[in-house]
C-alpha cells in the first residue's frame, strides 16, 4: 500500500497571489485582526497563522494585508479535488486544501507512486494554478510527515526500507498528537526526536501521558499506522470564525457578528445536507475564555437570531 498526501502550499495566500499578479513574490497576509494565512514570503519574517495582526505587521511592515475571499478559496478547493479524484479513485479529504490518495494497484495503468505524484503536482499547477506538495509513503502518518518536510512546492518519497531512518531524526513535534504541551512534557524527559520517543517503552509513555496518548505515540514513533484511506469520509463538524480585532466591542456588535457566523454555518449545513446537534462556542482571546458547548434536546434545521443569541454563554 502506498499513500500520497497532497497539501496545497499556503493555500489562502497562494490563491490571492494567483488571482492578483501584483502580490506575487511579496509578503501577503490574509486577515486583519488575526492572521488566517500567510505567504511563504511573509512566513520568512516569522509570521504564522493565528498570530495577531499587529504583531504580524510589526514583524513585516511591508506585508500586504488582504481581506479573505472564502468563495474564491472554495472554488479553488473544488478544482484541486477534481484533480485528486482524476488521479485516484480513493481520495480522503482532510481539509479544504489537503487530502490522502490511495494509489495501490495502479502501477500498470498509472506508473509508480512517485510518477503518479509528479503528474498530480503538474496537473494541479496547470489546471488550478497552485503549487501542491506531495509526500509518498506506505502509511498515512508517514506520508503526511513527508509532505511537511518537503514544503514548500516539493515531492518526497519515503522508500519502505528507509522509513525509520527518515522518521527518527525528526523533531518529536512532527508526530500527530504532540502539541506544545505534550512536547514540553516530553522535553522535560529529554525526549526531543522521534527516535528518542521510539526508544521509550509503551508502559513508560502510558505512565507519562496516559493510556490513550501513550499507546498512540508509541505506535506512530515506530510508523505503526494501519488506517486505510477512507473515501467519502464525512466531516464531523462544520464551523466558522470571525476576527473582531483588538479594542472594546458593544454587545450589539458582538451579537451581530455571532448571528452572521451562525447563519454562515447554517448555510453550509444546508448545502451539505447535514444536521447538527451540538453547538460549540470557542472564544479566542488573551484572557483564555472557556469553550462552551450546548446540545439541545432536538435537532434544529433553521437558523435565526433567537437561536444565535441562545447559543451564547450566559453571563455569570
Amino acid at each position: 500500500m502506498f499513500v500520497l498526501h497532497a497539501d496545497a502550499d499556503a493555500f489562502f495566500a497562494s490563491v490571492e497571489q494567483r488571482d492578483d499578479p501584483r502580490l506575487r513574490g511579496r509578503p501577503v497576509i490574509v486577515g486583519g485582526g488575526v492572521v488566517l494565512a500567510a505567504s511563504y514570503e511573509a512566513k520568512a519574517f516569522g509570521i504564522r497563522t493565528a498570530m495577531g495582526g499587529r504583531q504580524a505587521r510589526r514583524l513585516c511592515p511591508d506585508a500586504v494585508v488582504v481581506r479573505p475571499r472564502f468563495s474564491a478559496y472554495t472554488e479553488a478547493s473544488r478544482a484541486m479535488f477534481a484533480v485528486f479524484e482524476d488521479t485516484s479513485p480513493v481520495v480522503e479529504g482532510l481539509s479544504i486544501d489537503e487530502a490522502f490518495l490511495d494509489v495501490r494497484g495502479m502501477e500498470r495503468i498509472a506508473g509508480t507512486p512517485a510518477q503518479i505524484a509528479v503528474r498530480l503536482r503538474a496537473a494541479v499547477r496547470e489546471r488550478v494554478g497552485l503549487a501542491v506538495t506531495v509526500g509518498v509513503a506506505r502509511t498515512k502518518f508517514l506520508a503526511k510527515v513527508a509532505s511537511g518536510v518537503a514544503k514548500p512546492d516539493g515531492l518526497l518519497v519515503v522508500p519502505p526500507d528507509c522509513e525509520l531512518a527518515f522518521l527518527h531524526p525528526l523533531p518529536v513535534e512532527c508526530v500527530w498528537g504532540v502539541g506544545p504541551a505534550t512536547a514540553r512534557r516530553l522535553q522535560a524527559w529529554h525526549v526531543r526526536t522521534v527516535g528518542e520517543l521510539a526508544a521509550l517503552s509503551e508502559s513508560t509513555l502510558v505512565a507519562m501521558l496516559g493510556q490513550a496518548s501513550g499507546r498512540h505515540l508509541h505506535a506512530l514513533a515506530r510508523n505503526r499506522d494501519f488506517r486505510r484511506v477512507e473515501p467519502g469520509r464525512r466531516r464531523g463538524s462544520i464551523g466558522s470564525q470571525r476576527a473582531l480585532g483588538r479594542g472594546r466591542h458593544s454587545p450589539a456588535a458582538v451579537d451581530a457578528t455571532l448571528v452572521g457566523i451562525v447563519d454562515r454555518i447554517a448555510r453550509r449545513l444546508r448545502a451539505a445536507g447535514r444536521i447538527g446537534r451540538t453547538v460549540v462556542l470557542r472564544p479566542s482571546s488573551a484572557r483564555r475564555a472557556p469553550t462552551r458547548c450546548r446540545s439541545p434536546p432536538r435537532t434544529r434545521r433553521r437558523s435565526s437570531s433567537r437561536r444565535a443569541r441562545s447559543s451564547r454563554p450566559r453571563p455569570r
